[in-house]
């Protein structure tokens, strides 16, 4: 959500998982996940100090919260 706001400036990593290096196996490793979610009628809009000449908007239209879960769940297929 915060990639489509800010029209790429602040771009989204792919989560991946890595198996830890022969040495470190055995250790125990912690993570801590943080998930933030708008309110789910919460119009999500292209930010406009996130649009200029050399980055044109890639979302003229807003799409609410709700249905961009929704469009993301489908994409990667738990919906």
């Amino acid at each position: 959500m915060l990639q489509r706001l800010t029209n790429h400036v602040l771009p989204s990593t792919t989560h991946r998982v890595v198996n830890p290096a022969p040495e470190r196996r055995g250790f125990s490793r912690y993570s801590t996940p943080f998930f933030l979610h708008f309110e789910p009628e919460y119009e999500i809009r292209t930010l406009d100090s996130c649009v200029s000449a050399d980055n044109p908007d890639r979302y003229p239209e807003g799409i609410t919260a709700e249905d961009y879960l929704l469009q993301r769940l489908r994409e990667i297929r738990l919906l």
